[in-house]
This record gives C-alpha cells, structure tokens and sequence, in this order.
C-alpha cells in the first residue's frame, strides 16, 4: 500500500508515505497476529477440543494454561512482526539501527493484544460474538490507530479517541524507532501499553478460573 498509494501521496510530517506506512502495518501485523491467537483458537481449545478441561486434570492451574495461551501467542505475533521488520530493512524502510529495539516493543505490544484477545473469549460463550468483535473493534482500530495517516488534523475529540487504542501507542512507538527518532514520547507510549497489559493480565485469569471450575 505504501508502494502504491505512495505516487499519490508522496510524503507525510516530512517522510516518504511508504516509510510512515511500514511501521504501522508491522504494528498492525503484530496485533492481529496475537488476536487471532488468543480469540478463534483460544475458544476452539476452551469449548470445542476441551483442551483447557483436561490441562487442569494435571498439576496445571487454569491460571498456568492462561498464561500459556498469553506467551504462546506474544511469540507467535513476535515472529510475525520481525519478518515484517526484516521485510522493511530489505526494502530500504529503516533509517537507523535503534530499530533494533523494535523487538522488544513488539514483543510488549504482542503480550498486551494477546491479553486482550483473551478477556473477550473469557467472556463468550459462542464463537460468532467474534464477528462483533472483529467488526465492531478491531477493525476501527485498524483503521483509525494511525497506521495510514496520522491524527494532527483531526479534530480534538477525534484525537483523544484515538489515542485511546492500544494500536495507536504500538504505531507511534515503531514508527519513532523505526524513523530513527526516539524520545521521551517513545517512553511514554511504551508505557501506556505496559498500563494496558498490566490492568487487563488478571481478568482472564480470574473469569476462566471460575468458568472452569464450575
């Protein structure tokens, strides 16, 4: 898209479209990498396979499959994010090797989407509330998390809604890293994530826990 659109729309705050593009989509790959994960085939393993039913039958607590689930998925959606990032050096998208801290972000921003992914399959209990969820969330997020464009002229509320996805903060942390431009900005999005991922880590845990034991 950043090939195509980018004849069109040749720059933006001063970087070619195709070089403000690549770190979103990277951030946006990580994020769907990590949902699907933790929502279709968390829920296939919970109520259709049984998986977590005949886990917890050994010395494993539901609490221990959980975060399973959680670091299984923030590996798979890691994986998916570097080949993008190695994808971008080859292209010439990496202005500076303190991309490098790149990984570790996405590794935070896959933990924290692979949390979230979860706390809505520990709250349904047929799978095609996932429609709602894809439909209705996700792919807002998506397209309103600063991937394609960014929020400076949107209006005031529009901003603050924004900035109120988790997407938005994973973009805006890759995009400085990737552009060779960290600061204390990339601090402060780095943190609202580890926030996010910190109040949401306990509710699965705790809504499966009762779910299961029932």
């Amino acid at each position: 898209m950043g090939l195509g659109l980018g004849t069109y729309l040749t720059t933006v705050q001063g970087v070619d479209y195709v070089e403000f593009i690549a770190p979103g989509v990277a951030a946006s790959t990580v994020m769907f990498g990590a949902i699907v994960e933790t929502t279709y085939n968390s829920f296939v393993r919970i109520h259709i396979r049984r998986v977590y039913e005949a886990a917890i039958t050994t010395p494993l607590s539901v609490q221990d499959v959980v975060v399973g689930e959680y670091l299984w998925a923030s590996t798979r959606a890691l994986a998916y994010g570097v080949i993008f990032l190695g994808v971008m050096t080859a292209f010439g998208l990496v202005a500076s090797p303190v991309v490098l801290l790149a990984v570790p972000v996405m590794a935070l921003g896959a933990l924290v989407f692979a949390v979230l992914g979860m706390v809505y399959t520990a709250f349904v209990s047929n799978i095609e509330h996932f429609n709602i969820f894809y439909t209705g969330v996700l792919t807002p997020m998506f397209l309103f998390g600063g991937v394609f464009f960014p929020f400076d002229d949107l209006p005031g509320w529009a901003q603050a809604i924004g900035w109120c996805l988790p997407l938005s903060h994973l973009v805006a942390a890759l995009r400085d890293l990737s552009l060779g431009t960290p600061g204390l900005s990339t601090l402060g999005h780095v943190g609202v994530l580890a926030a996010i991922g910190a109040a949401a880590f306990p509710v699965p845990l705790v809504r499966l826990g009762r779910a299961l034991r029932r």
